[in-house]
């Protein structure tokens, strides 16, 4: 529970703007060796201990995450051979999909793809760029079905759930061994006489589920000209590695408005789950 953790912790969480639902405990021998590695480091060089303790911080986990990957993407190997050949991102980020939505089958909630992961299922019939996220989306309806499986996605593995922002519960966060589940939560909203869902992400008050070049904007920009109706009443599926997930029934309009005119060419080359009928149908290779 959030109350477990330190004063300082919660500051830097809310100054962050996020809230800790669950942290995994450290083993007792790991906290010990740490602890007295921190010690030792401590009398060691005591002007620059903060120095190095946040340079081992990062090589540590560096390495940990490296390690984790590459452990995990061997097992997924061997579990789907299909995917034998995938870069090891994009095997954790499926692999974990997978995962995530198995867990949460018995509750039966409708997610659906979203952000940079629908960009890359639409356009590349895989997850964009070198995914460390997967985005998905639910209804507002649906969110106490998700937060009574917290128990479970506990049980399942997972090493943090945090909620943004922090007084609130606009995105639900969840990190599996090397792969974050991001899930933001959509509202109906009518303006004009039209239906929009929209998600404020807790990043800023203006954050909502459709503009164009949203990290560019000026905060104080009034995005409502940006805005458009978006459908979630129904759903339609769409094949990302060859599997069926669910989207939004017009994900080229959203794609559009949210990325550009060009959102259909990458910024680079990237994996494409069938290169052969995107060769043909965009020509980019």
């Amino acid at each position: 529970m959030i109350d477990l953790y330190s004063s300082s912790e919660l500051k830097l969480q809310k100054a962050q703007n996020y809230r800790t639902l669950h942290e995994k405990k450290k083993s007792l021998l790991r906290a010990l060796i740490q602890k007295l590695f921190l010690k030792l480091l401590l009398k060691l060089f005591p002007k620059k201990f903060l120095s190095y303790k946040k340079k081992i911080k990062f090589i540590m986990n560096k390495s940990g995450y490296f390690l984790r990957l590459y452990l995990a993407s061997t097992y997924l190997r061997f579990r789907y051979p299909l995917y034998f050949r995938m870069p090891s991102t994009q095997l954790s980020a499926v692999g974990t999909a997978i995962k995530f939505l198995e867990i949460l089958k018995p509750q039966k909630i409708d997610f659906f793809l979203m952000d940079g992961s629908l960009l890359g299922a639409v356009r590349q019939g895989a997850f964009a760029g070198t995914p460390q996220d997967i985005d998905f989306g639910i209804k507002v309806e649906e969110l106490p079905k998700l937060l009574d499986a917290i128990p479970l996605l506990k049980k399942s593995g997972a090493r943090f759930i945090r909620v943004r922002p922090y007084n609130k519960l606009e995105r639900l966060q969840i990190l599996f061994s090397c792969m974050l589940v991001d899930i933001g939560i959509y509202r109906k909203q009518k303006k004009k006489g039209k239906v929009m869902w929209t998600n404020f992400g807790g990043e800023r008050k203006n954050d909502y589920l459709i503009h164009s070049q949203e990290r560019h904007l000026p905060q104080n920009e009034n995005l409502t000209k940006n805005r458009f109706a978006i459908s979630l009443d129904h759903l339609i599926p769409i094949e990302v590695y060859g599997r069926m997930f669910m989207a939004p029934p017009n994900p080229e309009v959203y794609l559009k408005k949210k990325y550009g005119k060009n959102w259909r060419t990458p910024d680079k080359k990237q994996f494409f789950w069938n290169k052969s009928e995107f060769k043909k149908n965009y020509n980019y290779f």
